[in-house]
């Protein structure tokens, strides 16, 4: 399963962990490479966020401007 790529926390469930940090205490060493995804994930999230909030205060900018 963890092979398939299935969520840390649907594993957890299905093995009938009481806890998620169980599963991931005992099978955290299989999921190689989750650091690295979970950064490249956060780090696509914060550009897209970041190239977001640039263009709303592009928007912004005009607007203020043109009330003076």
């Amino acid at each position: 399963m963890i092979a398939a790529g299935v969520n840390a926390k649907a594993l957890s469930t299905f093995m009938g962990h009481s806890n998620i940090s169980i599963t991931l205490d005992r099978y955290g060493h299989l999921m190689p490479g989750a650091h690295d995804e979970a950064a490249a994930r956060l780090d696509a999230y914060l550009s897209r966020e970041a190239e977001a909030a640039a263009r709303s205060a592009d928007r912004k900018i005009p607007a203020q401007a043109a009330a003076s």
